[in-house]
């Protein structure tokens, strides 16, 4: 029982670095999708906690930044 304890970790182990990785070329596909096709534009606003841009789009021909964030 003590064997098939210890093979279990060791084999979990190993599984959770591959799991990083695809975690890691998952984020850089992430990144390069938030631009969206918006009729006036996207909203420039940027999360303060993640730095990532808003997917929102803006309301009107020239604004800057959508409804919450005025």
């Amino acid at each position: 029982m003590k064997h098939i304890l210890i093979a279990f970790l060791i084999s979990f182990s190993f599984l959770s670095f591959t799991t990083f990785e695809n975690l890691d070329s998952g984020k850089t596909i992430s990144a390069e999708i938030i631009k969206q096709d918006c009729k006036n534009g996207q909203c420039q606003a940027t999360a303060k906690s993640t730095g990532k841009q808003c997917k929102h789009c803006v309301s009107n021909a020239g604004d800057k930044f959508c409804y919450q964030h005025k």
